[in-house]
């Protein structure tokens, strides 16, 4: 990994690697855009969302309460790699949501 202190300085890192931990590259003279793409490598997220339509048990006007926690692992990864039309996305790191509403 290159960093401001440790620039990278040659290319001579062994296959598989290659120095990337985001994206599975093909092996060398195997690369091909239609058949054997670079690809972004698979990962799992962790997700979890809890809530209530009617938080006090009313009939006409109703509460809702909707809490929620995204990638909880706090996982980093992509999820698109060098798209022609969007270009480079990383997941968003951990995140946590609350959501109010009332419905009358």
């Amino acid at each position: 990994m290159a960093t401001p202190y440790s620039p990278i300085t040659s290319c001579n890192v062994p296959y598989p690697n290659w120095g990337a931990k985001l994206v599975k590259i093909p092996a060398p003279g195997t690369e091909n855009d239609d058949t054997n793409p670079a690809r972004v490598r698979p990962r799992n997220l962790f997700d979890i969302s809890v809530g209530t339509d009617n938080l006090f048990h009313t009939e006409h006007v109703r509460w809702t309460l909707r809490l929620t926690a995204l990638n909880v692992t706090n996982k980093v990864a992509m999820y698109n790699f060098l798209s022609t039309c969007s270009g480079t996305h990383f997941v968003a790191p951990r995140a946590y949501r609350a959501e109010v509403g009332i419905a009358f």
